[in-house]
């Protein structure tokens, strides 16, 4: 365990070294640690030995994906994205729900040893995007700011969206003979307790933080602790009350951001420093994880799917859901593409392969495995150039009066999630 731990940290602290001279290249941090996980895990040079099922590393994924909901989520104002995104909306609203339905049929038709419950866990645990991998899609000044916005918004709320999903069709793969009324009942209780405590602990926390703060009684530090010390209680209060912790932590961040949002410096400035080195180390794991199960087990219907869930799954449900939107195609065919799967599927992935009782779990795993390490490196190779070509097409062709083109935004949208992991 010691010996993980010293590898672990000479990696963070390599990072800090280098990270300035990855600027400007096509080289992302995911890519770095994703790499260094791959060449120090077991498979090949066996320094770091961390096992997919071991607690310390489920513990550890959990605690970054709670920390990162919060963050992300607290980044928002309820009120001004249901007014200015409506983008962003159609994509949540639409294209999360059709990128699982299209998964699940493209699981089914290449994965006959799956059941139906097990290929809808798969398309759920890949529905989320997160834009990190490919940090120039939000942060190339090229590209349209409308269109920034919209991922960054997209991506700092499908985590939180998804996870009912994931809960209940984990306990749909458990049980195929289940009554789809229980199903129903099931998603009911996690979402509305997981949302009630959230609700509760972001509102009423973060107007007590807010107080204190104004009559002096804490210092910046502290606040920056027990604002997100909020999301920890969201969580394991929603667990307790039979809830689902990570929504009520998302719930908890937007009630935060909608009431108190004098503490988002606070949430931010956590998401700069702590958040990264969680995310980081997350990353080196899961590329030990790869060295590990996944390139022994690896066969072409695996590859297949992962190929058809970065190239077909998103693009499609992106099409469909910005129908009408107007938008050039060329805009539409950019967000298909600029939508990477990074951390919250990783987190997802790591609880499918502890539940032990799900019929098929180590192929799903197998599966977004490897979709999930050609997207870190597809996605972050091609974000910076692809980035760059779309701005040029777009001034060339002088759309500038297209609905791409109006920054209508009133409030910050550099999710943390994001903006953590510049290159």
């Amino acid at each position: 365990m010691e010996a993980n731990v010293f590898v672990v940290a000479l990696a963070v602290l390599g990072f800090g070294l280098l990270a300035g001279r990855l600027q400007g290249t096509p080289i992302t941090l995911p890519m770095v640690f994703t790499t260094a996980g791959i060449l120090l895990g077991p498979g090949i040079l066996g320094i770091v030995n961390f096992d997919v099922e071991n607690e310390t590393v489920s513990i550890l994924a959990e605690a970054t994906l709670v920390v990162v909901l919060f963050t992300d989520a607290s980044r928002m104002e309820l009120r001004a994205v249901w007014k200015e995104h409506d983008l962003a909306l159609r994509l949540l609203g639409f294209g999360l729900p059709l990128a699982l339905l299209i998964g699940t049929g493209a699981g089914w038709l290449l994965l006959p040893e799956l059941s139906l419950g097990a290929v809808a866990l798969l398309a759920a645990t890949l529905a989320p995007t997160d834009a990190a991998l490919g940090q120039a899609f939000v942060s190339n000044d090229a590209v349209p700011k409308r269109i920034r916005q919209t991922l960054n918004v997209e991506s700092g709320l499908n985590d939180g969206l998804a996870v009912p999903f994931i809960t209940v069709l984990l306990d749909v793969a458990r049980h195929e003979t289940g009554s789809f009324g229980g199903y129903v009942a099931l998603f009911i209780a996690l979402v509305g307790i997981g949302m009630a405590v959230g609700a509760l602990t972001g509102w009423l926390g973060g107007r007590v933080l807010e107080w204190s703060a104004g009559h002096e009684w804490t210092t910046d530090t502290t606040q920056r602790l027990t604002t997100i010390s909020l999301a920890a209680i969201a969580y394991a209060g929603a667990e307790l009350l039979g809830g689902n912790g990570f929504v009520a932590a998302f719930t908890a961040g937007l009630a935060v951001g909608t009431s108190a949002r004098s503490l988002l410096p606070r949430t931010t400035g956590f998401a700069e420093a702590e958040g990264q080195l969680l995310t980081l180390i997350t990353f080196l794991l899961f590329g030990s994880f790869m060295a590990i199960d996944i390139f022994a087990d690896i066969t072409w219907q695996t590859l297949f799917y992962a190929l058809v869930s970065l190239l077909l799954v998103r693009p499609i449900a992106v099409v469909i859901s910005l129908w009408g939107s107007g938008l050039a195609p060329a805009s539409i065919g950019f967000i298909g593409w600029a939508g990477p799967r990074g951390l919250a599927s990783i987190v997802y992935a790591v609880l499918i392969a502890e539940a032990t009782d799900v019929p098929g779990a180590e192929v799903v795993f197998a599966v977004a495995a490897w979709t999930i390490l050609l997207s870190i490196y597809l996605h972050g190779v091609s974000a910076a150039p692809l980035s760059a070509r779309y701005g040029q097409y777009i001034t060339r062709t002088q759309h500038h009066s297209a609905p791409e083109h109006q920054a209508t935004l009133s409030f910050p949208t550099t999710l943390p999630a994001q903006s953590k992991l510049k290159k």
